[in-house]
């Protein structure tokens, strides 16, 4: 016991409160804690001379200690002494890990999930043990969201700063791909050029080179600026844009493990020996025999199409039946398991350091590849158990 800190504490005893309801007296905090934690009966029971000679059972007293904590910082209630009661502060501030936290919250046959802040979360790899990075940071939104966020200058020196540390944890011939929105100007009907400054950092001031841009085509995004559907002086944005990073200037990838099936036509010409020899409309001639080689499928574009609409699958489901919010800011399946595939090889090491709804998890999980994802939002973390059925119900590590 004397190894557990009071800070060790905050995390299983704001889930003991919840789970009795939000009213336990002292007693039962103390018990259903021990049980949550598996402490020994031998050490349940220890004593020492902690009070004016009196003897005190170290563990209660150390659970006492954390919930003063806990009431000075305005997470608990200090109105009635015997009902530890959550305040409304407290159920949404102390699910959001405090830096220099990292709790593992669960873990899979091939990945792990960790609650901390990015920053805190990327202290403790280990330097060109990654692979992959795949991640979506909050945008540098003038308007903050309730999920927190940094805008202007700080938002590019916070990024830059992680991006660092990113390029630490790297192999040679590692990735990093960044999922990044346009925003509007605060007060004008004009875009933000944050992505293309932040850019500029990472590969002029951190030695990162641009690999490609990949443009994500979402046709069911909901119009969501005054400018376009109030005053209607600007048309619906319906892209974001992925940024391929290399460590160096030749990231490893193959696009022949993401190919698209033929179309009929293709595989026509391809049955008939390829193209006979004829004249395109723009003035280009084909070779006679082109096209007639069979590769497996078509090398796909840069541009992708795909809706975050689904709102059924596992994840969701799993997620209403407990009665926890569904992150809001998902993306297709399909667009982080193309990066997973092209990218790395099975056994490699994917990261996601805004881990969200877990969706880089999932696709690391069924593709083989090993993940590590960090979300400092408890609450998200929990919601993320339900990708993954082969884990125990949400509460239990």
């Amino acid at each position: 016991m004397t190894t557990l800190t009071r800070q060790q504490l905050y995390l299983p005893l704001l889930d003991v409160i919840d789970e009795l309801g939000g009213r336990p007296t002292a007693k039962q905090a103390a018990a259903a804690l021990a049980v949550k934690l598996d402490i020994p009966m031998a050490t349940r029971a220890l004593t020492g001379n902690v009070d004016r000679g009196f003897r005190r059972n170290l563990f209660d007293r150390t659970i006492r200690w954390a919930r003063q904590d806990l009431v000075r910082r305005g997470l608990l209630s200090a109105e009635e002494r015997n009902a530890w009661t959550l305040t409304d502060k407290g159920t949404n501030h102390l699910r959001n890990c405090r830096p220099g936290i990292v709790v593992t919250i669960y873990e899979t046959e091939n990945g792990v999930a960790l609650w901390a802040d990015a920053t805190t979360a990327a202290a403790v790899i280990e330097d060109s043990s990654i692979q992959l990075i795949i991640t979506s940071p909050p945008y540098d939104l003038v308007t903050p969201k309730h999920y927190g966020n940094l805008n202007g200058k700080a938002y590019l020196d916070w990024l830059t700063g992680l991006a660092a540390e990113w390029k630490r944890m790297l192999v040679d011939d590692g990735s990093l791909v960044l999922n990044l929105g346009d925003v509007w100007e605060k007060g004008q009907p004009t875009v933000s050029l944050y992505q293309e400054r932040l850019l500029l950092r990472l590969v002029d001031d951190l030695g990162y080179h641009l690999a490609q841009k990949v443009v994500w085509h979402n046709p069911a995004k909901i119009p969501s600026s005054d400018w376009v559907t109030v005053k209607r002086v600007r048309i619906k944005n319906a892209v974001e844009n992925f940024y391929w990073l290399g460590k160096g200037r030749n990231p490893k990838a193959d696009n022949r493990r993401i190919l698209k099936p033929y179309t009929q036509r293709m595989t026509n010409t391809i049955a008939a020996g390829g193209e006979t020899r004829r004249v395109r409309p723009g003035g280009h001639g084909d070779t006679r025999g082109s096209f007639g080689r069979d590769n497996g499928g078509t090398i796909p574009s840069n541009m992708f199409e795909a809706t975050n609409a689904k709102s059924n699958d596992a994840y969701c489901r799993g997620c209403r039946e407990q009665g926890l919010p569904i992150h809001p800011a998902r993306y297709p399946d399909n667009i982080p398991a193309m990066f997973v595939k092209m990218l790395t090889d099975p056994g490699d090491t994917v990261a996601d350091f805004f881990g969200g709804s877990g969706s880089i998890g999932e696709v690391c999980e069924g593709l083989g590849r090993r993940w590590i994802t960090s979300e400092r939002s408890l609450t998200y973390i929990e919601g993320s158990r339900n990708r993954f059925p082969q884990l125990a119900t949400v509460g239990q590590s």
